[in-house]
Order: C-alpha cells, then structure tokens, then sequence
C-alpha cells in the first residue's frame, strides 16, 4: 500500500508538473508568435508603399531600359530601407526581371536578376499579395518575402516586394537558452534556435513535393535529412527524445499561415520531482496529503468568499448600470435636441452665405418689373392694348420666378419635423440644385449630373437630405473659387438591391492629407474664419449617420475632392 501511494503520489506530481510545463510552453509560444507576426506586420506596409510610387510605375512603363532611371529608383529603395530597417526592397517587371533594388550598390545586387519562379512574384503577379520564405539565390540568406502587385490604369505592370531577415529572431531564441523551430507544411525546419536542426524534415517529404521545392529553389540545395525523434509516456503525457534529449514538445499553428511553431522544454523537471517524492517516502505522502486537504479547504473558503464578494459586487454594478444608463437616455436626449438646432443653424448659415446671389437672382427681375410698369403706363397713356398685355405677361412670370425662388428658401429654412419617409434621392439632388443655382451661376459652376433610370428611395427626411447636397455643393464651389479653368460638379448616382450610392465630385483644389482625418471635425476649416464656421461638412457627417449611411472622402486622381455617400436602399413591402 505504501509503494503504491509513492508512486500515485510520484505520478501525480509529474503529471501536474507536466501540465505546468504546458501551459508554460503555450504562454511562450504565444509570446513567440505575436513576436514573429508582429516583427513581419511592421514590413507588409512596405510593399504596398512601393507599388503606388510614381517613380516605380515611371520605372515599369517608361523607363525600362533606361539604367540611370533604374539607380535613380535603387536609390530611392535604399534611402526607404535605411529608414525602414528591412533586408532589402526591390521591383520586378511583369517576366520576373529585377530593376531595381535597395542593395543594387553590394556584391549581392538583386538587379537583373529573375525571380519568376518563385511563389511571391507568381502571386502578386495574379494580383494578390505574395508570402514566402526562402534562401536568398543570391546573398544565400534566408529570409521572408512579401510582394504587391504594383498597377497601372487598371492592369498589373509589375510587382514590389520586401525581403525580411528573420535571423536575428532565431538569434535571440538562442541567446535566451530555448528550443524553438518552425516547420512549413511539408515539415521542414525553417527558423531553428539550434543551427543544428535547420532545413531538416520531421517526416519524409513527397517526390511531388520535392520536386516543387527544387524548382521554386525555397531551400536551396538542401538534403531535407529526417530529424530523427521518438515519442517516449512520461507521467500521463508523451515526452520527445531528439539526440538524446528528452524534451516536452507543445506544437501550435502560427495564425494565418501554414506553418507551425514548436516549443521543446526539458523534462527534468518531471524527473526531478518524480525522484524528490521516492526518496521522501511515505512520510512525505501523508504529508502532502494533509497539505493537499488545507490548501482544498482554504480553497474553497476563499472561493466561497470570492463568490460572494462577486455576488454583492455584481448587484452595485447593477445598480450603478441602471442609473448610467437613465443619464445616457436623458444626456442622448439633450444631445439630439442639440443637433437638431446645430442642423438648423447650419441652414441657415447656408442662406446666409448665399444671400448676396440670391439677391441678385431676385434684384434682376425686380429691376425688369420696374421697367415694365413704366411701359404699361405709357401703353395705358396711348391705348397700346397688345403692348400692355405683353408687359402684364411678363411681370406675371417674373414675379413667378421670384415666388419659386423665395418659395424654395422657405422650405429649405423652415425647421424639420424628423418625419422618416420614403425619400428620392434624385429629387433631392435637383431640389438641391435649383435651391443653389444662384450660387453655381455667379461662380460659373456647372453640374454634370448622371443617374440610373431606376428609383432610388431611402428611409429618412426629405430637407435634411437635401441640405446634405446643399452642403456638397457649396462645399465644392469654395473648394473652385481659385481656379481658373473650368468648374465642373459631377454627380454619378448608382443603386443596387441593397444600397443607394452618390458619388460627388469637383475640379477644384483636393484635400490634403492631413484634413481627411479631421473633415468631419465640428468647428474645423480649411478657410478664414471669416469664411466659414467649420460646420458644413460636421452637419453632413451627422445627418448621413443619422439615416444609417456611409460617407467617405478622398481626392480624384485627375484633382479636385471626391465624396461617395451610400444608403440602405429603401424597399417597398
């Protein structure tokens, strides 16, 4: 009876330090894959980068052959690289041919040389991003690939790509006394903390495979040798001998790749408490035994205690969130009727702002009138009846003209009652217009206006909608007033089974980087402050929000600003 508690009790130990040792190897691998994911993610921008530099598509299209140009771009890769720490970056035409190359000055240059054949370049060259690790033909230095198709007009003219040394993190796994590798899908070592271990296999590979591996040349002229290990039972788990040493082997896959990263740590551990329980004996049993029952019951007091504490905690949060919650409601309250009066005022900014065109708009038929009743007294005077009529007939449509104009600022001024209704866009876009018109006439503005035979209705409220167009607008003419060639807004109107979209656009100046982050900013303008109060483009963000819609701004590659709205579309039950 007592052999067998020693050994229950040797087992148990084991087994327990055995899963300590688990789930410490599972910490570090998670420490190791964030640290290898972490180290490739801070380079994957790099290509993308590369593929939009002008220089590069100048490089790919114009100046093929042109080797000053290519050092010219070499040059530019090297500055880049200096900054940006990688191994190397460097461009390919669409056959695999290196133009340039960050190292073009070394012994190792890149430059003429043809990667068609490996994975990265076939990738990119598809249209997707390449990943790849391999040893460099080259320099003979492994490293991890990374490519980006890099396009033109629409098609692909060739592809940038960043070389990533990963050599340095095998370094520290050394130099930190692990035992961590790597192994692709085929179960090859790639990245190893002992040299030893390198471009060995865990199993034997297929000829198909092989014969892969020697045409993409992703190991070079590696042997691929079997890296002999055996699984051995050690206290309940398995143990894994590689040239002699006995390790505990936890394996995890390495988040969207194929590979896996292994953690091998020493059983001495095990073997060592193992022994430590034997040579104490049944003394030291019924010791433990005694411990084991405190530590449970302490255990549990403390749990129950917790529980408890969690229990009376859990009701002030309850309490705490009941009341929270009635101050969101009532603040959500105060912040509607907010926006509602910053809607308004921002109409009635709008009119001011164009209240010196609309005026004009209105002075010049008043002028005209004038004009008239003067000659109807004349035509009075000598019984001129056609005449008369005439004149009547024209002051008649004029003072419709000034009744439609005055009409349109009272229905865009006047406060919206937030009714949701089924809303047509285009309508909206034209009432819009019109309510502008003597804005875009005085600045010379002319709209293109281009849309779908389809209805496009959403959900929402009609002068709200179109006080976002009148924002646009106006947003777009301020963005021309310095130009001097022409002033086109073009408005492109598109519907789809689920969403509506708008796409407003202008030949003005753009928007600098920096002012797309904080365009929807309250308060924040690109002009005097005399100009503007910075709340057009805030008002807008707020209102397409409030009907569940998206909008996005950018810069048309030709110049000027871009803003595409979309909307759920609106569907009739």
């Amino acid at each position: 009876m007592g052999s067998l508690s020693i050994w229950l009790a040797s087992y148990w130990l084991g087994a327990s330090t055995a899963l300590e040792l688990r789930e410490t190897s599972r910490e570090r691998l998670s420490l190791y894959e964030a640290t290898l994911l972490g180290e490739l993610d801070k380079y994957r921008y790099l290509p993308f980068v590369l593929s939009g530099n002008e220089d590069v598509k100048e490089l790919l299209t114009t100046f093929q052959n042109d080797p000053y140009f290519a050092n010219k771009v070499s040059k530019s890769l090297a500055e880049t690289n200096n900054k940006a720490e990688a191994n190397v970056l460097y461009i390919m035409d669409k056959k695999g041919n290196t133009l340039a190359s960050s190292n073009w000055q070394d012994k190792t240059s890149f430059v003429g040389h043809n990667y068609s054949f490996r994975p990265y370049f076939q990738d990119a060259i598809e249209g997707s991003e390449g990943r790849f690790f391999a040893i460099g033909t080259i320099s003979g230095i492994p490293g991890f690939f990374m490519s980006h198709p890099v396009y033109e007009d629409g098609s692909i003219i060739g592809v940038a790509v960043v070389k990533v040394n990963l050599t340095p993190l095998q370094q520290q796994w050394n130099d930190g006394g692990e035992n961590v590798y790597i192994t692709d899908e085929n179960g090859v070592i790639f990245l190893a903390s002992q040299k030893d271990w390198l471009y060995k296999s865990l199993r034997s590979i297929p000829i198909e495979q092989l014969q892969k591996l020697q045409r993409n040349k992703q190991y070079g002229e590696s042997k691929f040798d079997i890296l002999r290990t055996d699984r051995i039972k050690v206290a309940g788990d398995f143990s894994t001998k590689i040239e002699g040493e006995r390790y505990l082997e936890t394996i995890q896959d390495i988040a969207n790749t194929n590979w896996k990263i292994h953690y091998l740590v020493s059983i001495s551990p095990i073997t060592e408490n193992q022994r430590t329980i034997v040579a104490i004996g049944i003394g030291v049993i019924v010791t433990l035994l005694v411990l084991a029952l405190f530590i449970r019951e302490r255990r549990e007091k403390v749990i129950s205690t917790r529980r408890a504490l969690e229990a009376e905690k859990m009701e002030e949060m309850n309490r705490q969130l009941e009341i929270e919650i009635e101050e969101r409601r009532r603040t959500e309250k105060e912040l509607r009727a907010a926006q509602d009066g910053l809607v308004q005022a921002g109409k009635l900014a709008a009119l001011g702002q164009m209240s010196a065109a609309i005026a004009y708009e209105i002075n010049q038929p008043i002028a005209a009138i004038q004009s008239y009743v003067s000659n109807c007294v004349s035509y009075l005077r000598n019984q001129d009846d056609q005449e008369l009529n005439n004149s009547l007939t024209e002051i008649s449509s004029l003072t419709e003209k000034m009744g439609m104009i005055t009409a349109q600022l009272k229905n865009f001024a006047r406060k919206s009652s937030l009714k949701v209704r089924p809303i047509d866009v285009v309508k909206a876009i034209n009432k819009a217009g019109h309510l502008m018109q003597p804005v875009l006439k005085a600045q010379s503005v002319f709209v293109e206006l281009s849309t779908e035979p389809k209805t496009m209705l959403i959900s929402g409220d009609e002068i709200r909608l179109e006080q976002v167009f009148v924002n646009l607008y106006r947003n777009a003419v301020d963005a021309m007033k310095t130009i001097k060639g022409e002033k086109i807004i073009t408005i492109n109107t598109s519907v789809t089974d689920t969403q509506v979209r708008v796409i407003v656009s202008d030949t003005g100046t753009g928007l600098e980087k920096h002012v797309l982050n904080e365009l929807y900013d309250p308060f924040f303008t690109t002009k005097s402050n005399s100009e503007s109060l910075g709340l057009g483009l805030s008002i807008t963000y707020g209102i397409i929000k409030d009907l569940k819609g998206e909008i996005q701004a950018s810069n048309n590659p030709d110049g000027g600003a871009c803003f595409v709205l979309s909307f759920p579309r609106y569907i009739e039950k």
